[in-house]
């Protein structure tokens, strides 16, 4: 009875998961008289769709190309793997590396500079890894608007001005924006290949200006405001104070 086995999808496989793959079923498959394997290297390449010239060297124990110029490489094998898990991490943390970025990091691992088409070729080694454009993480609260959310929202506002008698020209709508600058647009970054979104943190430290509009329900509007970053606290506002504001101030601990 002729040897069978399953050969399982290979359409998300690479080609050394392939070999990886066909090497395994020839090595179980039953030795005959004369010391080969039932299943040959020529059926297995063939079943799992890579040359038989190549699968033939992997058997005969000569090292992928990759492996036998490991040497000549700015990373090891296994820095690199720690390099892709590194970017994946910092995908799903909202602060996604550039291919900039991995260059500069991958010079600071080999302690020489990377060509300018290193991370490209790392790309191409690594298909786990994707290149996607980020977005804000405003993006997001975007998706939560839906029209059951702004239904209810309307219908409680109507029941408290109808409740309390609200004139409009007592009803206000205020809205702030806030402009970080020095932050650029969106940039390409390198995340998990099953990774959907990529969102971006921007950094906190920047100087941020906030412009507030407000408008009253009767078609009035006030003129609009700017915040700038402050050098100190102004004491006026304390002592002419006629709407009987109230600051609360923390102090925090360095």
């Amino acid at each position: 009875m002729p040897y069978s086995y399953t050969v399982p999808d290979l359409s998300n496989l690479n080609d050394e998961q392939r070999i990886s793959l066909a090497l395994e079923a020839v090595k179980e498959s039953p030795l005959l008289l004369d010391g080969r394997h039932e299943l040959s290297l020529r059926q297995a390449a063939k079943d799992f769709q890579i040359p038989r010239l190549t699968l033939t060297a992997r058997y005969n124990g000569v090292p992928a190309r990759k492996d036998a110029y490991e040497h000549q490489q700015k990373l090891t094998r296994a820095e690199e793997r720690i390099l892709v898990d590194w970017i994946k991490v910092q995908g799903r943390r909202c602060v996604p590396i550039s291919p900039t970025t991995l260059g500069e990091h991958a010079a600071a691992i080999a302690g020489s500079p990377v060509g300018r088409s290193w991370p490209q070729r790392f790309m191409d080694q690594h298909p786990d890894l994707k290149t996607r454009y980020t977005q804000s993480l405003k993006t997001c609260r975007a998706n939560n608007v839906n029209p059951t959310t702004v239904n209810n929202f309307f219908d409680v506002l109507e029941e408290i001005i109808w409740e309390y008698k609200i004139d409009e020209s007592d009803v206000y709508n205020m809205d702030e924006k806030g402009v970080q600058l020095g932050v650029g647009k969106r940039v390409a970054a390198i995340i998990d290949q099953d990774q959907k979104e990529v969102y971006s943190l921007e950094d906190g430290n920047r100087e941020l200006v906030t412009v507030i509009e407000t408008v009253c329900a009767d078609g009035t509007a006030l003129p609009p405001s700017f915040i700038f970053k402050a050098a100190r606290i102004n004491l006026e506002w304390g002592r002419d104070n006629p709407c009987h504001a109230r600051c609360k101030s923390v102090m925090l601990e360095k």
